[in-house]
């Protein structure tokens, strides 16, 4: 089988180059055979100036995980010729592998030339620049900010409730041009600029939670790091007035700039956690608590009494998009989350159990088959508007063996073993095309505020042991009926995105409602891991009045 060559571009006089490995520099990651090829300058002097980019090297990449079905197990198969798609597929070859490549232009990689032969070579990893992976794999939050005074009010570090002021948000690197002496400085007190993320977080009400939205998880956050994971580039920012730069070696350089930063991309992060920081109690469970954390160097230098609870800060797996799509699997606070890049539609399951969902539209659901719903202690249904409910051939049957409060348009049979009791706010009309019937095995009452009228277009007929009619005596006055007690309403927490998040936090007061805890866009104040002892099942038990 032929074999590929590829020769030094920019050189004609190097004969040998020695193997290797050498630091090289990326001036162009443009492969047209689409493999992860990239052109590369070599810092070490080897017949060319230190980083000439008047000599530059093909270098193929070296992946380190990747496989395909062998050359010998093809055959000639086509759906054209055969007229079968399936021995198309039969007779080609498949690929499989890692595929993270290429780096950006600038970039420092590590290259090796089998036999010394320049046109066999091979990059085959990365150097990290120094200092810049504050973004890996996750995009971790700061409070060293560079960021300006519209913008400090806009995220809510000055403005808005002091409990609920912003301190930290997400950042890229250090601006290296701007710090020219950042190795004898701290790298970590050095204000770095805000990431566009910090938008997405944002919008969806995440900026001050720091399980959900804000994350400690970077390469940078404790020696040696706990934090594993991958980060892609993400798109090129095309945005007006992003920077823009010529690229590629000085012979094949672009005529004009083209886009040269990058927005930040998808995140896949596995956070063994900072076990500096420990839960004081755990997330769930009979001994769970609040979102709360003990700094083990402090409390070891002040000698202060602790548990050994083996619950670091920000233990989680998390996939993270570049506008905000998350699916997060959170050890630390015991819960998972998914939810979508707006906020406007989320879904948790909490450590004690508890389903929360959130939409901010519709929530439609099918099956062709059974839907069973079974709750052992209540089932509460609210609506804004109707109620719409319908038995497509049978009949609708609901059933209770206590208190049933219910509303249905069509027709219903109710059977009861306990109490009914309907409450209308203004008329209640019953219109029958045959008999209307009412038997009890107790008492019959009537009671009305004002005049009671009885109409019939044959006959009227009482039968009674005995008809007082305004009698005087006490035993014979008629007995009121009981009216009807309307269903206990709470106040719950409400946001909204039409409040200022600057100014209210997207808090927008509370919103009545039967239920004692009804899903809001975030910050909700009422998740489990932040608020276990309201949301208990005795506290969100709608017969408990406490």
């Amino acid at each position: 089988m032929a074999q590929e060559k590829r020769s030094v571009s920019g050189a004609t006089e190097n004969i040998g180059i020695g193997t290797g490995p050498y630091l090289a520099r990326i001036v162009s990651h443009l492969d047209p055979t689409f493999m992860g090829g990239l052109e590369v300058t070599i810092f070490r002097e080897q017949g060319n100036s230190n980083a000439d980019d008047t000599q530059t090297y093909n270098v193929r990449c070296a992946s380190p995980f990747f496989g395909y079905t062998g050359f010998e197990f093809q055959g000639d198969n086509s759906a054209l010729k055969s007229g079968k798609t399936i021995e198309a597929y039969n007779d080609s070859q498949k690929s499989y592998g890692m595929w993270m490549v290429p780096p950006d232009i600038g970039v420092t990689v590590l290259v090796v030339f089998v036999d010394g032969d320049p046109s066999q070579g091979y990059w085959i990893g990365c150097i990290p620049a120094r200092f810049s992976n504050n973004m890996v794999p996750a995009i971790g939050g700061s409070d060293q900010i560079d960021i300006d005074k519209a913008d400090k009010d806009r995220y809510g570090i000055t403005k808005g409730p002091e409990q609920f002021r912003v301190k930290t948000l997400p950042v890229t690197e250090i601006n290296k041009r701007l710090n020219a002496k950042e190795q004898k400085i701290d790298p970590e007190k050095i204000p770095k600029p805000v990431h566009p993320l910090a938008d997405v977080l944002l919008e969806q009400g995440l900026l001050l939670d720091d399980a959900r939205g804000v994350t400690t998880t970077s390469a940078r956050r404790e020696a040696p790091s706990m934090v594993f994971g991958i980060s892609t580039p993400g798109p090129l920012d095309r945005r007006p007035g992003a920077k823009r730069s010529k690229i590629g070696s000085i012979q094949n350089q672009t005529q004009t700039a083209v886009p040269v930063s990058r927005l930040g991309g998808t995140q896949f992060v596995m956070d063994d956690g900072d076990d500096r920081y420990q839960r004081a109690t755990p997330a769930g469970g009979p001994n769970g608590g609040p979102v709360k954390y003990t700094d083990r160097l402090e409390a070891n230098a002040n000698k202060v009494e602790k548990g050994e609870n083996p619950i670091p800060y920000n233990e989680y797996f998390r996939v993270r998009t570049r506008t905000g799509h998350q699916l997060l699997m959170h050890n630390s606070e015991d819960l998972i989350y998914i939810a979508n890049a707006r906020g406007t539609a989320w879904i948790e399951l909490s450590s004690n159990g508890k389903i929360d969902i959130f939409a901010s539209d519709s929530v439609s659901i099918h099956t062709e088959n059974d839907f069973n719903f079974k709750a052992d202690r209540d089932v509460n249904i609210e609506a804004g508007r109707n109620i719409n409910m319908k038995a497509e051939t049978g009949r609708m049957h609901v059933e209770t063996f206590t208190d049933l409060e219910f509303l249905v348009n069509n027709d219903a049979k109710l059977t009861v073993g306990a109490n009914l009791d309907i409450l209308v706010g203004t008329d209640t009309k019953i219109s029958q095309t045959g008999n209307f019937e009412v038997n009890t095995n107790g008492d019959n009452r009537l009671t009305a505020g004002q005049d009671t009228s009885f109409g019939s277009g044959g006959n009227h007929k009482e039968s009674a042991a005995q008809i007082h009619m305004n009698s005087n005596l006490p035993a014979e006055a008629a007995v009121s009926a009981t009216f009807v007690k309307p269903l206990t309403l709470n106040a719950n927490p409400a946001t909204s995105t039409i409040k200022s998040w600057a100014d209210a936090r997207y808090q927008s007061g509370t919103v009545d409602s039967i239920m004692k805890r009804v899903p809001m866009h975030e910050p909700w104040l009422l998740h489990e891991n932040q608020a276990p002892a309201q949301v208990t099942p005795d506290n969100t038990d709608r017969d408990n009045s406490d």
